[in-house]
């Protein structure tokens, strides 16, 4: 695990000392997400240079420094991330005849990519973005994982001269090449109202983030050719209910975790006082035993502070414990780490504790498990409740629906959610999901164009039934919610040099998911049902709390309070990136009402200051 990058050139320029060096300057941009380590390949026929930082999990020896090349010369492999199942594909491939010289799971990668060729894909269960390339078919293929664990980044020069990769977009922008092109007005606009870039979009022209379960070839022409190999099952039937429901995904996420545990590193996990990361804390115990290390910060007197709640988890649960108050200074301090972690525009500020848990973390371990992936897969937001509250009433028109919503808001009927009063259910995801709305949008940067034409994700019109729309909340849910904050919990973990596992994103917990009764992990109005159940095998039920609190940061008031100044400075004392976007004045507006208490706009304020940071960031690695 680590970083990778690259450069491939139709013709032989990537043999040119520039490409080996331009390699080698975005290799260190990338160096902690790998300090323990570099290495580098570069193409005896002069169409490929590689780069790879490594982070050690379990010691290499000399056979299995990255990049690799197999036993035959045909090929050569670099993989950020790690293969959970290489145990089983290496038995496989040993009964056919294939010898190993290491231990290593990118030893088993790349052999049995040599074996199987692109059929590898579907056989992995891991967290990856990997570059495989063969030799004599000059021929690079680029893949990442499934669910979007770890990122993938590409710029495809615009005259088909050839491709650059890496795990982090900033690295894309020192190729020889030159800056990839121009800001892309639109994606800017999907930017703003959702505080993140999904894929495949990405800020500049000719660049892209490869999707979860995706793949890119790359021919030898330059020609791109991109398929999946993977995707979440947009309309899965149930067939799993009750205990046996309970059972099977306790089954399956033990075999995740013991996955999971193959390292020479310490091994800690992550512990909040939810429901995800200790139910992934109860299992780790029963593996490992009371040395288990597990991790929290938290901040007296926050409202939002789950400290004691983990605490008293741990107590029942039998690990140690470290947890470390953090003060409202600390925190504040942390801001400039978010500004230094973030290789693209990124805007979710709850970045800023799993920044200071990773510090923690990494102070005596190198690795940890999370609970990533529970609130997606298994219903913890509130988005779906309310969408599913009244769900089957998005089978009359719009205009009776509306009807319905005021009758029951003044008393004359049953009171309904709001989300019947939107158009289509795509709608009411979209807009719960900007933090930006649209009459802000055109206050401070009129004149952008529309989002990008081929953006889909939230379309859904029409009603099937209440099992279709709750499937549909999952779907959107994981390529949405899930990626940003799979980005959040790599940039923050990987500026700590920490690597974040999540057995909840197995493949195998992902199948067991889709075949339980969605409505049984809503029931009566719970959150996660499901998943409580399974916990309450490890603790009392009544210590687990019903309400999903989260770790935020009470970042309305210290926008009007010690951050005031940095906003001032970042907004409003120099041009604004991109040049000619912006609107002063009515910028200034729009903090104005922040300022004065009139509106909370956190959300937009901490978006806009984001793109800066990140663009500062980027002129000063030049």
């Amino acid at each position: 695990m680590g970083g990778i990058c690259g450069i491939f050139t139709v013709d032989k320029a990537a043999g040119q000392p520039e490409f080996a060096q331009a390699v080698r300057r975005m290799a260190a941009l990338m160096w902690r997400r790998g300090p323990d380590g570099e290495g580098y390949w570069s193409d005896p026929n002069g169409h490929l240079q590689l780069g790879f930082r490594h982070l050690v999990a379990v010691n290499p020896s000399s056979a299995e420094r990255q990049p690799m090349v197999s036993s035959d010369g045909r090929s050569v492999i670099a993989i950020d991330g790690e293969i959970y199942n290489s145990v089983e594909l290496r038995h496989e491939l040993e009964q056919k005849g294939i010898r190993f010289r290491s231990h290593s799971d990118t030893e088993v990668l790349l052999e049995a990519f040599n074996y199987w060729g692109l059929r590898t894909l579907s056989r992995l269960n891991g967290a990856f973005g990997l570059a495989w390339y063969c030799i004599p078919e000059r021929t690079l293929v680029l893949a990442r994982d499934h669910a979007g664990i770890k990122p993938l980044y590409y710029f495809v020069h615009p005259k088909g001269k050839g491709i650059a990769f890496a795990s982090q977009f900033n690295a894309l922008f020192h190729t020889p090449w030159g800056e990839p092109g121009y800001v892309r007005l639109d994606v800017l606009h999907l930017y703003l109202r959702l505080h993140h870039v999904l894929p495949p979009y990405s800020l500049v022209e000719n660049t892209y983030q490869l999707e979860p379960g995706h793949y890119l070839i790359v021919h030898p022409d330059g020609r791109l050719e991109k398929r999946v190999w993977w995707s979440l099952p947009p309309n899965p039937q149930p067939d799993l209910h009750g205990e046996e429901a309970i059972e099977a995904l306790a089954e399956a996420i033990d075999r995740a975790v013991q996955r999971r545990r193959v390292s020479d590193a310490p091994l800690g996990v992550f512990l909040s006082g939810g429901v995800d990361s200790p139910l992934i804390t109860a299992f780790v115990r029963k593996q490992v035993g009371s040395e288990l290390k597990a991790f929290t910060i938290g901040v007296p007197g926050w409202w939002q502070d789950e400290s004691e709640a983990a605490a008293t988890y741990a107590r029942y649960l039998g690990v140690d414990h470290r947890l470390k108050m953090i003060s409202d200074k600390e925190i504040l301090d942390s801001v400039q780490e978010a500004m230094e972690a973030q290789y693209e525009p990124f805007a979710d500020f709850s970045i800023l504790p799993t920044l200071l848990v990773s510090r923690l973390a990494r102070n005596e371990v190198k690795i940890v498990l999370s609970g990533d992936g529970g609130d997606e897969l298994f219903f913890g937001y509130e988005r779906p409740l309310s969408l599913l509250r009244n769900g089957s009433d998005f089978r009359w028109p719009w205009l009776v629906r509306v009807g319905l919503y005021l009758a029951g808001k003044y008393g004359l009927g049953p009171k309904r959610s709001s989300a019947i009063v939107y158009r289509t259910p795509g709608d009411y995801y979209f807009d719960v999901n900007c933090r930006v709305k649209e009459e802000d949008l055109n206050l401070f940067a009129p004149g952008l164009p529309s989002l990008p034409k081929d953006f889909d994700l939230y379309a859904l019109k029409g009603y099937k039934s209440d099992l279709h729309l709750a499937n549909y909340s999952r779907y959107v849910e994981f390529y949405s919610q899930l990626q940003r904050g799979l980005k959040k919990v790599d940039m923050a973990s990987m500026y700590h040099g920490l690597e974040v596992r999540a057995p909840l994103l197995d493949r195998e917990v992902i199948d067991i998911s889709l075949r339980i009764d969605p409505f049984e992990c809503m029931r009566n109005g719970m959150r996660k049902a499901i998943l409580r159940d399974l916990l309450a095998r490890y603790v009392p039920a009544e210590i687990i709390p019903k309400p999903k609190r989260g770790f935020a940061v009470p970042l309305v008031d210290w926008l009007r309070g010690p951050l005031r100044s940095l906003v001032e400075e970042t907004l409003f004392s120099d041009t604004l990136y991109p040049n000619g976007v912006f609107d002063r004045r009515g910028l200034k507006q729009y903090w104005e009402d922040h300022l004065s208490g009139r509106r909370d706009l956190k959300w937009g304020l901490w978006t806009l200051m984001a793109l800066q940071w990140w663009h500062s960031q980027l002129r000063s690695k030049y």
